[in-house]
C-alpha cells in the first residue's frame, strides 16, 4: 500500500564492505534453515542494487546459485520472476515457456509436451509451457544460460527453485545488519488466471509462511499488469511496484481510476535519461507523488546506447536520483553505487 513505502524504501546508508567475495557455486546451493524472526526492515545501502534474476550475467538465471552469487557480491535485493506449475506452485522462471532456460528440449520423456502457445502474447510459438508440468516434473529439469556470449560452463548443474526456496535463502542469508530483500515479479498474472491459477493468493501465502507479508518487510511485489497491481495494493501492506516499459504504458496506468495504486515504479533507462544524457524529469515527477523509482536493466555485456557502458549508464541514473536499479551483474552495480555514495554523490531530488 502507498502509505508503507517510506518504511520499506527509505533505506539507511551503510558504507561498510559489501560482504564476502563470491565463492564457486555448489552443485545445487541448498538454502539453510530460515531464521525464526525475519529482519525488521531493509537494512542496506542506498540506492539499492537489485540482482536481476540473480547474478544472471555469470550463472544460469533464477537458480539458487545465481541468487547466492548475487548476495555474495553485495546485492541488496534478489529478483525472482514467478510463474506457476500445473499443480499450482510458484517457481522462479522469467518466461511461461521453458526451452530457453532449461534442458527440456533434450528430454525425450517430455517431447510430446511441446505445443502451440496457450496465450495471444506468444502466438506462433511452439514450446514447453511451465503450466503443463507438475513441480515434481520441473524439478527434474536443469537450468541453462539463455544469453549468447555468456558462459555455458554451468549449464545442467542447477534445478528450478520454488518461491518458497528463494524466500528461505533470503532469510537464511539475512543478518540484523543486512536484510536480503526479495523482489518478486508476477509474470503474466492474467494468463495464469485464465488457466485457473490466480497468483495473488499464492504469492501472499508464501510471504505469510516466511513472515514477510508486512509493511516493514524487505519485499517488493512488482507487475506489468495494472489490474494485478491494483489487486495486490488492496491485499497487502508490502510495497507494490508498477512496471512500465514505455512512457505510454506508464501514462496508461496513470489514467486508470484510483491511480497511482502503487508505491513505486519500475521503468527503463530510456524513460529516465534522454539521449543527450540529461534527466527526462520522470524521477522528479514520481518523487513529487511520493513514489520511488527503480530502473532496469543494466548489463555489462549489453549497454542501452552506443558509446556507453553499464557503469556510465548506472552513474547517469544515480545522478538523476534513481532509488534503485536492476542489473545482471550485481558486482558492477555495487561497485558503481558505492563509489558514487562514498564520493558524496547525491542524485537530483534526493
Amino acid at each position: 500500500m502507498r502509505h508503507t513505502i517510506a518504511t520499506a524504501l527509505a533505506l539507511p546508508l551503510l558504507l561498510a564492505a559489501c560482504g564476502p567475495a563470491a565463492s564457486p557455486p555448489s552443485s545445487e546451493g541448498t538454502a539453510q534453515s530460515a531464521a525464526t524472526e525475519p529482519p525488521a526492515g531493509l537494512a542496506a545501502r542506498s540506492p539499492i542494487v537489485i540482482a536481476h534474476r540473480g547474478a544472471s550475467g555469470e550463472l544460469p538465471e533464477h537458480t539458487i546459485a545465481a541468487y547466492e552469487r548475487a548476495i555474495d557480491e553485495g546485492a541488496d535485493c534478489i529478483e525472482p520472476d514467478l510463474v506457476m506449475t500445473r499443480d499450482g506452485v510458484l517457481i522462479a522462471r522469467h518466461d511461461i515457456y521453458l526451452s530457453t532456460t532449461t534442458d527440456v528440449a533434450g528430454r525425450p520423456e517430455f517431447a510430446s509436451r511441446k505445443r502451440a502457445a496457450p496465450d495471444e502474447d506468444h502466438a506462433g510459438r511452439e514450446d514447453w509451457w511451465a503450466a503443463d508440468f507438475t513441480l515434481a516434473e520441473l524439478k527434474t529439469l536443469k537450468a541453462r544460460q539463455p544469453f549468447e556470449g555468456r558462459s555455458k560452463a554451468f549449464d545442467g548443474l542447477y534445478e528450478i527453485p520454488t518461491f518458497d526456496e528463494v524466500l528461505a535463502l533470503a532469510l537464511a542469508r539475512s543478518t540484523p545488519e543486512r536484510a536480503i530483500c526479495v523482489y518478486p515479479e508476477a509474470k503474466a498474472p492474467g494468463y495464469h488466471e485464465s488457466a485457473g491459477h490466480e497468483m495473488s493468493g499464492p504469492i501472499l501465502a508464501a510471504l505469510d509462511r516466511a513472515g514477510l507479508n508486512r509493511a516493514d518487510a524487505p519485499v517488493f511485489i512488482q507487475s506489468f499488469e495494472t489490474p494485478f497491481t491494483r489487486l495486490m495494493n488492496s491485499l497487502t501492506d508490502a510495497p507494490v511496484v508498477m512496471l512500465a516499459g514505455t512512457q505510454e504504458a506508464l501514462d496508461d496506468a496513470m489514467s486508470r481510476d484510483g491511480a497511482p495504486f502503487w508505491d513505486g515504479i519500475g521503468v527503463t533507462h530510456a524513460m529516465i535519461i534522454n539521449p543527450d544524457g540529461s534527466p527526462t524529469g520522470l524521477i522528479a515527477e514520481a518523487h513529487a507523488r511520493g513514489e520511488k523509482v527503480h530502473t532496469w536493466t543494466y548489463r555489462d555485456d549489453g549497454p542501452h546506447r552506443p558509446g556507453e557502458t553499464s557503469e556510465t549508464e548506472i552513474l547517469a541514473a544515480l545522478k538523476a536520483g534513481v532509488d534503485g536499479f536492476f542489473t545482471d551483474f550485481p558486482a558492477t552495480g555495487v561497485r558503481v553505487r558505492d563509489a558514487f555514495v562514498e564520493s558524496g554523490g547525491q542524485g537530483e531530488g534526493r
